[in-house]
């Protein structure tokens, strides 16, 4: 919610026109807070009840074709996450807005709506990740378009992130569709 209105809202408020100023620019960069680790990648598989000894043993991933042992490619999105808190940052207090994830066609393109929610999300996956690799995201607004649903007027706004290691090698290309909207019970 904002600080300045009663009215429920969901991401940085703007015109219409801003909004469209945006499409085809970068409007966001994520620097994952950590490597790739054993430790994240047991924490990662752990509640998934999930092995595989290509994520855990070089020489069984050298025998597969990898260089090392790799990294379950899944985990881009959550390498790819900076840190939520730093040493310095302010505390959190009850009743703080919660943190988000950065999705920067939310949070970083200002547009007319209050609400918003994700209707989908694509992974293609290119290289492997190793341990020891540092994920970095560049978020993309490739376009906006408006649609009524029976939610409320709005518009889906189609984000593109790449995924890249610290080599600049491209691991993922992921794409987002954000739908931003007014509720249908605020238009009449």
């Amino acid at each position: 919610m904002t600080a300045n209105t009663d009215k429920p809202s969901w991401g940085k408020q703007g015109t219409w026109q801003q909004a469209l100023s945006y499409v085809g620019k970068v409007v966001g960069i994520s620097k994952g807070a950590d490597k790739a680790d054993a430790s994240s990648v047991r924490r990662w598989l752990e509640p998934k009840e999930f092995y595989s000894p290509l994520f855990v043993d070089d020489d069984v991933a050298q025998k597969a074709g990898y260089d090392a042992k790799i990294v379950p490619s899944a985990m881009a999105m959550t390498l790819g996450q900076p840190a939520h808190w730093q040493a310095g940052d302010k505390r959190f207090e009850i009743g703080d807005e919660p943190i988000q994830i950065p999705i920067p066609v939310i949070f970083e393109v200002p547009a007319p709506f209050s609400l918003s929610f994700a209707t989908s999300m694509e992974m293609e996956f290119f290289k492997p990740i190793y341990h020891g690799d540092e994920i970095t995201i560049t978020h993309e607004l490739l376009s906006i378009t408006e649609k009524q649903l029976k939610v409320g007027k709005g518009a889906f706004f189609k984000q593109k992130d790449t995924y890249t290691n610290q080599h600049d090698d491209i691991v993922a290309v992921g794409m987002l569709d954000i739908f931003r909207f007014n509720p249908a019970s605020e238009e009449a």
